[in-house]
């Protein structure tokens, strides 16, 4: 059933005559009423869904499938859509408006006859599509050609009801959110006076404990006005990482969802947007300032495990650099650091055959924690010998669980033995297995990101540039130490 509107309506909602709006009521009546009576089913109010998973992402770039995915995801049903054509521009600002005054999804019409929206208009069981566009006046008495969104609407078997866009955009809807309320509930009134009974009498529940995080992109204002209405908060995170501000990790922290959404395409990726959701949770911040050290350098200082902590790092006081990250230059940040010896290399095979003697791990924890407590990101030292670098690493698991500990490799140490047939140099490979096993614990430990500084990263390691780099691990030359010889 169409209906175009003809003269403004308080605030450009479209007009019914009196006899368009006998006949569109019966929206709200069915044919199952009971015999005699002229009882109306009430017209049910929707449901919003609570995903399930603690992390989902909408990487979506198509607006129209992204606004499916949107509805799907948390609505389970609702009486009215709102819909606009994919392309309509003039429409995009009031779909916020519109779907959050009638706790409605926002589809897009992309064609005449969308079989998407139709699919998704009868999943929801929909019965009235608001449809969102400017007025299409007839021309020498001739009525306009329907709009693809009205089209889609009545193939689908939805009652059309059409407003402006500039009935949610006035002078007055920039003024904050009380006028941008008063809009929604004059909205709200102006269909319900068209069409009474049309509208749900108790409005749905909302989500209360799920956020969105947006990495903006165009085409996402369907989507997003679809999330807000069914009650989720938006964070905009410009280009995906909400461990690259610590604005955005303090937001996800308070939040304490029990769903974080990710629109956009920079949350490609289900998992690294898992970890990275999980480590902003914890609200803990690198020296850096965020929970990211791709690109920082280093001031660095070199102790020994067994110095003592608060006068090593009260001698060092003066060396912590600019953690601001050069925002007026451009220069990477300067990260105050502590590079602690954790083995000691020997010229004999040793005890343990390796030609290096490990510290234990309680002999560092005293050091690894002063530092830490001190603000300084931690770098444990590790020379090389006849044992691979996994090995080594693996061995402080428990210092780098904490989060803000790093590692030094040295491959251009490396003897012989433990796979190697000579010395001075490791695969490709060897260095691989350190970055996953580094990327697997800061998953499971929610950590931010930690480093791996190899020393002479270009030369030691054989086809270095074979390494697949991890959103979990920063992998540098150690030259990012500056101070370290």
């Amino acid at each position: 059933m169409h209906h175009r509107s003809v003269r403004p309506l308080r605030r450009a909602v479209s007009a019914l005559s009196v006899a368009a709006v006998t006949v569109l009521a019966s929206v709200a009546c069915t044919s199952d009423a009971v015999p005699g009576q002229g009882a109306a089913t009430p017209v049910v109010a929707g449901q919003v869904r609570e995903p399930a998973a603690h992390t989902v992402t909408l990487p979506v770039s198509d607006p129209a499938e992204l606004a499916v995915a949107a509805s799907r995801l948390v609505f389970d049903g609702s009486p009215i859509l709102v819909l606009a054509g994919v392309d309509d521009a003039a429409a995009a600002p009031a779909l916020g408006t519109a779907a959050s005054a009638l706790d409605a999804p926002v589809l897009l019409v992309d064609g005449p006859d969308d079989r998407a929206v139709r699919s998704e208009a009868d999943r929801l069981g929909a019965r009235l599509a608001v449809v969102v566009e400017e007025d299409r006046l007839a021309v020498d008495g001739t009525e306009p050609t329907p709009s693809d969104a009205q089209r889609t609407a009545e193939a689908a078997g939805l009652t059309v009801f059409q407003i402006d866009p500039q009935a949610t955009l006035d002078s007055g809807a920039h003024a904050g959110p009380t006028a941008q309320a008063r809009l929604r509930e004059e909205l709200r009134e102006d269909v319900e006076e068209a069409l009474p009974g049309v509208l749900p009498d108790v409005r749905p529940a909302r989500l209360t404990e799920v956020l969105a995080l947006v990495d903006p992109a165009p085409g996402q204002e369907a989507a997003l006005a679809t999330l807000r209405a069914a009650g989720a908060v938006t964070q905009r995170v410009p280009g995906g990482d909400p461990g690259a501000s610590a604005a955005t990790v303090h937001a996800v922290a308070d939040a304490r969802a029990l769903t974080v959404i990710g629109v956009g395409p920079g949350f490609a990726d289900a998992s690294t947007f898992a970890w990275r959701v999980a480590s902003a949770e914890t609200d803990v911040l690198l020296p850096t300032g965020t929970q990211r050290l791709d690109q920082a350098r280093y001031t660095a200082v070199e102790v020994r495990a067994d110095d003592p902590p608060q006068e090593v790092l009260a001698d060092s006081a003066g060396t912590g650099g600019d953690t601001t990250g050069g925002d007026t230059t451009g220069d990477p940040a300067r990260v105050p650091a502590v590079v602690v010896r954790a083995n000691q290399r020997l010229w004999t095979r040793g005890p343990a055959g390796t030609y290096v003697r490990a510290q234990t791990v309680e002999s560092l924890t005293a050091m690894v924690r002063a530092a830490r407590d001190a603000g300084r990101y931690v770098v444990l030292d590790l020379g090389g010998g006849a044992v691979t670098l996994l090995d080594q690493v693996s061995a402080l698991d428990p210092l780098l669980a904490q989060g803000g500990v790093g590692v030094l490799v040295h491959p251009d140490q490396r003897r012989s033995g433990a796979g190697r047939d000579r010395g001075g140099a490791v695969t490709a490979a060897e260095l691989q297995a350190v970055v996953d096993h580094l990327a697997e614990l800061v998953t499971q430990h929610a950590l931010p990101q930690i480093l791996v500084a190899v020393h002479s990263l270009d030369t030691a390691v054989e086809d270095a540039g074979s390494v697949t780099s991890l959103p979990q691990v920063a992998v540098a030359d150690s030259t990012v130490l500056e101070g370290i010889p």
